[in-house]
């Protein structure tokens, strides 16, 4: 409404400077009639009249040059300087009657040019003034789709927060069910634990056993080899009893071979059931260690499904917050790090020396002050890629740092290794980092 009043008094302006133009070009045709009446009567015209008319055209040149005149209103500028040129060569020829009309249509021409100058510089101020108020209108408008793209994006955030609410809640049925699974397997194995703790008392028994036969085994084939010995004396010692020497001798070496093969043979099982058992017993308690590790080890590793609900806009979107967050780490930029991250992030520390992990959990204020002193140390990137799962853009970092160089050709160098797994999702809008693991190895080879 406004913008269409500042047009309306416009448009009545000009009107009203067209109106009074014709008057004035009326004036400018009557005037010369009427000199030249008024010549004829009064006959001589004073000299100090004409000089008046062109002191008053040579001001209201001066003013229309004034409002730039001679730029907004060229034509009628150049007439009323055109005139007054004439004017002064009327006077110089003692046309007084010339010199005084041509001094008038230069004051009228001049004041025409004026009106003109202020009207176009109006109507520019008007325009601008109607081009500040469409920019405007046009900026209004631009913040209202703003706003409304604003509430979409809320409504389906909204949206995605309740879809992901149902997911979470049908991943707790799933983990439920592989909680009551695993428990029922559990059941299992400590159920065949006691079967083969059975098993293998009663192996022990039998190995026991054995063990005794073969210590009897052993006391028999020695008390035959002192009677062979005694029989080869006796063959040597004696000839009239050498024959029967000779035949108890080949007897006792029977019997001693028999004897031996008996006490291999039953040195050999029991060697076998010592082996078993203690296979058995091995192979129990590497399992029992293989589960309590295989347990400390993913204790704190979330599960993967290999599933995603995200549409692949959001997983560009999810990958560009990553390449974000690693720029500014990358400029030691580490406000702008931590800004990627929610308030509740949670940190998984795990650091390898000589073999043996370390487990353990930090709290923000932790992770903050550990991850300066990260970045002040020169890492190097060695690796990345992304992945995705469920509602999550994941994104793994391996980095290393020269911490002992080889001093000779048969050194390795030694370096620390340090790999970064950041879990991103979408909270209203925008992508947060929520989850983060480290795997710290010290003092390895660089593979």
């Amino acid at each position: 409404m406004k913008q269409f009043c500042v047009l309306f008094k416009g448009e009545m302006f000009v009107k009203r400077y067209q109106l009074l133009t014709h008057i004035l070009f009326s004036c400018l045709l009557i005037l010369p009639i009427f000199l030249s009446a008024c010549g004829g009567k009064l006959g001589t015209i004073e000299h100090e009249d004409v000089d008046a008319q062109l002191l008053q055209a040579e001001k209201a040149i001066k003013l229309a040059r004034e409002v730039n005149a001679p730029s907004l209103a060229f034509e009628e500028f150049e007439q009323a300087e055109t005139y007054l040129d004439k004017a002064k060569e009327a006077l110089n020829e003692n046309n007084g009657i010339d010199a005084l009309r041509f001094a008038t249509q230069a004051i009228t021409h001049a004041k025409i040019a004026q009106r003109k100058a202020v009207q176009n510089t109006m109507n520019a101020e008007l325009n601008a003034t109607i081009l500040e108020k469409d920019a405007l209108i046009v900026e209004l408008r631009k913040d209202i789709n703003t706003k409304k793209t604003e509430i979409t994006g809320l409504e389906n955030g909204v949206q995605q927060l309740r879809e992901t609410e149902k997911e979470h809640l049908q991943t707790i049925r799933t983990l439920e069910n592989e909680k009551q699974e695993l428990s029922n397997a559990r059941n299992v194995k400590e159920q065949k634990v006691t079967e083969l703790s059975e098993s293998l008392k009663s192996l022990q028994a039998n190995a026991a056993r054995l063990e005794g036969d073969v210590r009897n085994y052993g006391l028999q084939v020695k008390e035959l080899s002192r009677k062979l010995e005694v029989a080869e004396t006796m063959a040597k010692s004696a000839s009239k009893q050498k024959r029967a020497s000779v035949a108890e001798a080949e007897s006792l070496r029977k019997q001693l071979r028999e004897q031996a093969k008996i006490y291999t043979d039953m040195l050999e099982k029991a060697k076998k059931q010592n082996i078993a058992a203690e296979h058995q017993e091995y192979l129990r308690k590497t399992a029992e260690q293989a589960r309590a590790y295989e347990k400390q080890l993913h204790s704190n590793e979330p599960k993967r499904t290999g599933r995603t609900s995200l549409s692949t806009q959001q997983i560009n979107a999810g990958k560009a917050a990553l390449n974000k967050w690693e720029r500014a780490w990358n400029s030691k930029n580490v406000n702008a790090h931590f800004a990627f991250y929610s308030p509740n992030i949670a940190v998984n520390k795990i650091v390898t020396q000589e073999s043996k992990e370390n487990p353990s959990t930090i709290n923000r204020t932790d992770f903050e002050t550990a991850l300066r002193e990260m970045n002040a140390q020169s890492w190097q990137k060695a690796e990345s890629f992304s992945e995705v799962e469920q509602e999550s853009v994941i994104g793994t970092y391996r980095l290393s740092r020269l911490v002992a160089p080889a001093e000779t050709e048969d050194d390795t160098a030694l370096y620390d290794i340090w790999i970064r797994e950041v879990w991103v999702h979408q909270v209203q809008g925008a992508w947060k980092i929520y989850r983060e693991t480290w795997q710290i190895y010290e003092n390895v080879p660089k593979l």
